[in-house]
């Protein structure tokens, strides 16, 4: 696994206190300095109002069976990167005509639709929230990541930033959407951390104090470094506690997202780490139709895989050299497959947001 430097120190950053003047004054200052660190603010305005009712029916989903920003202060990447027609998903489309289906609107027999979700009242949503993140400046051609060490390995999306590591094959049609984030890709950024929770992300102390301010939590902090549009969300497998406190923090992370203009992104996840009855993905599941955002059902596609696609760990993914989808043995490769599904997922952002790119 091919981890940045940076992630593996944590110094401790000292706060010094210093005052000068007249003793009273100097105690007042000395006070006031030392006890009003908070944590990066997020933009001014009112809340996004996320939780209109929606038909019981999409609250209770259950699983599928089977850049234009200034220049950054950091800049933080892979050290060394390994490399029809789209699925519409306009809201408006009224057409009864049953499509003609291509190879490309399956991914191991998988209807890309099962899998890359995104029901007309999200494309709506996604639409509002990326209007609130370009009042804040977001860059449109931006995404970042949140997750663990299965995010942290340039087997995981690096590749798409490389043109000799990847052949899109008939999938070519993606190619527009690798070039618009290009960038993005093969970047780690501050909100990766191996063994990283739910309840970790919004907790100061998991940031990198080698980039982050004392107080800032690692999502503020990818944010304030990186100011993307798009946040890929990949947690679950480190809670292996009980739902509550994972819906809890997920919960808390989402508010987030959308209070700051930030489209989030949930991915199921292949593994079973925190029990067979795989409730973390089912909560992200029900989340992802609460909150009408996106849902990268992954899940979906693991089960056509050799062993879900995992290591023998059972946690990280099987990887390959390179993604070349041209390659029949690709499609048995966890990565190769995952990164796919993640560009078909970008892609299907891209295109319900289209018109409303600056």
């Amino acid at each position: 696994m091919d981890l940045p430097k940076f992630l593996t120190r944590f110094p401790v950053l000292p706060w010094p206190c210093r005052t000068t003047g007249l003793w009273l004054t100097a105690v007042f200052l000395l006070f006031s300095a030392c006890t009003t660190a908070t944590p990066t603010s997020p933009p001014p305005g009112p809340t996004l109002t996320h939780k209109i009712p929606v038909p019981t029916a999409t609250l209770t989903a259950t699983l599928s069976p089977t850049q234009t920003a200034a220049a950054l202060p950091t800049q933080i990447s892979a050290p060394d990167p390994e490399a029809t027609t789209a699925v519409s998903h306009s809201p408006t489309a009224s057409s009864t005509a049953v499509p003609t289906l291509t190879a490309t609107d399956f991914v191991n027999g998988i209807p890309v639709s099962e899998i890359v979700i995104l029901p007309p009242e999200t494309a709506v949503h996604i639409r509002e929230i990326f209007a609130r993140g370009q009042e804040y400046g977001r860059n449109p051609r931006a995404f970042s990541k949140l997750g663990d060490s299965a995010v942290l390995i340039s087997s995981y999306l690096t590749r798409f930033d490389d043109p000799s590591r990847y052949t899109l094959g008939e999938w070519d049609f993606l190619q527009p959407t690798i070039d618009y984030y290009a960038g993005s890709f093969r970047r780690y950024g501050v909100a990766t951390r191996v063994a990283l929770s739910s309840w970790g992300v919004m907790d100061p102390t998991w940031a990198n104090k080698e980039h982050c301010g004392p107080n800032e939590v690692m999502l503020a902090c990818e944010v304030r470094l990186f100011n993307p549009s798009i946040i890929l969300i990949h947690l679950g497998t480190n809670d292996v506690g009980d739902g509550e406190t994972f819906a809890r923090n997920m919960r808390d992370i989402l508010d987030y997202c959308l209070a700051q203009g930030i489209i989030p992104v949930l991915a199921t996840k292949a593994d079973r780490f925190e029990g067979e009855d795989n409730h973390n993905n089912q909560i992200l599941v029900e989340l992802a139709a609460e909150y009408r955002v996106p849902l990268w059902d992954f899940d979906a596609v693991a089960a056509t895989l050799p062993a879900r696609g995992l290591e023998e760990d059972q946690i990280h993914l099987t990887a390959a050299l390179n993604n070349d989808y041209t390659d029949p043995e690709i499609w048995n490769s966890g990565y190769p497959v995952s990164d796919l599904t993640a560009l078909l997922m970008l892609d299907g952002l891209r295109q319900a947001l289209e018109d409303d790119q600056p």
